[in-house]
Order: C-alpha cells, then sequence, then structure tokens
C-alpha cells in the first residue's frame, strides 16, 4: 500500500519523478565512488612507496622487482663482452676517424656503464626519495593536504550530495559526475605511473648498457624520459594542488566549486604529458645543435685540408 502514492505521483507528475529517480540514482553513485576512490587515492597521490605492501616500504624494495633488476644486470654484464667485441671489430673493418678511436672512447663509457648496471636501482630509489621530499615540503606548506582538503573533494562529500538529493539538482548532478570521472581517470594514471616505474626499475640495467654505443644511445635517452616524467610528475602536481587549496579553489559544495575541481584536475592530469613535450624539446634543440656542429664542421674541413696543405709546400 506504500507504493501506491508513489505511483500514482508518478502518473501526476512523470517528469518530476523521473527527475527524482535520476539524481537519486546520480547521488548514491557519486557517494559510493567518493569513498572507493579516496581510498585509491590515498595509497598513490602523496608519496611514491609499494602499493603491494601493508606498511610503507620503498617501491625498489620490492622483492620481485629487485631480482628481475639482478637478473637483468647479469645480463648486462654478459652483454659487455658484445659490446666491446663490436667496438674492436668496428675500429679495425671501419675506416673512418670515428672508427678508429672507437675502441679508446667505449671502454670508459663500458666502465661508466658498470656502475650504473649494478648501481641502477640504488639511483634510482636516490631519485624517488628526491621526490617524495618534494611531495613532503608541497604538503607541509600552507594547511594539511589531505584526502579531505583536496579541490574536488567538497563536490563529492556528503554534503554535496545531499542538497543534489534533496533539491533534485540534476544540473549540479552532472557536474559532480564529471568530477568523478576525472578523479577516475586520476587514478588510472597512478596505476599505470607504478606499473611503468616497476617496468623502468626492471629495465634500468639494460638501458644503462645502451649508453656506451651511438647506435643504442637514444634507447637510453628514452628510458631517462620516462623515468623523470613517470617520477617528478608526482611531485608537479602535488604543487598544482596546493596553491589550488591554498587559494580556496573547490571549497563548498555548489555548481562553482564542481568547476573549479574540473578545472583543476584538467591541469593535474595534463601534468604528464607538458612534460614529456618538455623533454623532447630538450632532446630535439640538442639534436639540432649537433647537426649544426656537423655542418660547420664540413664546411670547415676543406679550408683546413687547403691550409695544411699550403703550409706542406
Amino acid at each position: 500500500m506504500q507504493v501506491l502514492p508513489g505511483i500514482v505521483q508518478g502518473i501526476r507528475d512523470p517528469l518530476g519523478t523521473i527527475l527524482q529517480l535520476l539524481t537519486g540514482v546520480l547521488s548514491h553513485f557519486i557517494a559510493t565512488a567518493r569513498t572507493d576512490l579516496n581510498a585509491e587515492l590515498s595509497r598513490y597521490l602523496f608519496t611514491t612507496v609499494d602499493p603491494t605492501a601493508s606498511g610503507i616500504r620503498a617501491l625498489t624494495a620490492n622483492p620481485a622487482i629487485a631480482r628481475l633488476n639482478g637478473s637483468l644486470a647479469l645480463v648486462a654484464d654478459v652483454l659487455v663482452g658484445a659490446v666491446l667485441a663490436y667496438a674492436s671489430l668496428r675500429s679495425i673493418f671501419e675506416h673512418s676517424i670515428r672508427a678508429r678511436y672507437a675502441l679508446h672512447l667505449v671502454i670508459p663509457r663500458v666502465m661508466a656503464a658498470l656502475v650504473m648496471v649494478h648501481g641502477s636501482i640504488y639511483f634510482i630509489q636516490m631519485a624517488i626519495d628526491l621526490n617524495n621530499a618534494i611531495d613532503g615540503v608541497a604538503q607541509s606548506l600552507g594547511g594539511p593536504l589531505t584526502i579531505d582538503t583536496l579541490p574536488w573533494s567538497g563536490s563529492l562529500s556528503a554534503a554535496a550530495v545531499s542538497i543534489i538529493q534533496g533539491s533534485q539538482d540534476l544540473f549540479h548532478a552532472v557536474f559532480a559526475l564529471g568530477v568523478v570521472v576525472a578523479v577516475v581517470i586520476l587514478v588510472i594514471s597512478y596505476v599505470i605511473r607504478t606499473a611503468m616505474l616497476d617496468i623502468l626499475v626492471v629495465l634500468a640495467p639494460l638501458a644503462a648498457l645502451c649508453s656506451v654505443l651511438p647506435d643504442t644511445r637514444r634507447y637510453a635517452s628514452t628510458w631517462i624520459r620516462l623515468f623523470m616524467v613517470a617520477v617528478f610528475m608526482q611531485a608537479v602536481q602535488l604543487i598544482i594542488l596546493r596553491v589550488a587549496t591554498a587559494v580556496g579553489f573547490g571549497a563548498g559544495s555548489g555548481v562553482a566549486e564542481s568547476l573549479f575541481a574540473l578545472a583543476i584536475l584538467w591541469i593535474v592530469l595534463k601534468v604528464p604529458g607538458t612534460l614529456h613535450a618538455a623533454t623532447h624539446v630538450e632532446t630535439n634543440a640538442h639534436t639540432a645543435m649537433r647537426h649544426v656542429r656537423r655542418s660547420m664542421h664540413k664546411a670547415l674541413t676543406p679550408a683546413h685540408h687547403v691550409v695544411r696543405h699550403r703550409t706542406a709546400l
């Protein structure tokens, strides 16, 4: 009998009933998603540690990751002989000046690469610790930067959900749903970041060996670019969130606060791509300077030979 008034009301005002159902479903979805997303963000957003451990453990302290890194370090030791053999054969059979001094240049690079091969996991952890230190500074400046004080926390709070459900504000519910989707993308990006860091830690010995020869140095440069972006994107994102929190963006539970939250999330999600583009700009500038240097060398080589010929005469 309690269902009868609802049916009567649905017949009298079908649009209002549909609106009430929609806002109710969206409000329940936002409230449920907030709890799950906060649990995941607390694992990934504020510091870089091993997420598979119950406590706080360094990322490189994961036994599986450390074992794989050590195995590839042994593979790199075996490949050192192949690198030296390649450089030796090149200096014998290739008659260019570059090949003549190749072995002389390769041996110091091999020694440096061996240090990087066997110390890669420690150097990587030092970079991660630097990122964590910057994260700690960003969180300590101003008020506390926690899950409950993030720019989008007000838009997804219990008070905001109650307002949406009570006023049947579908417009506000749609923007709050957009915030939920953006936060989901942020969580996915951090899961991908952690997986990428694990892969880069494992491949670090081979990347260090690739830095020896000019033919494979671009692979080492690619590894460095990916590692720098994957590690320090977190520090940059936390600095952005600190600024947004300090100026009061996203404080409250209205539509404007949801729009501010979406804007901040858009900026935060653009950080990895921006950092990656910046590393490519630096690489392109370095490549352009190298081409200019080679062109100048080719242009000046005939004049140098002419001067030497006249001096000999």
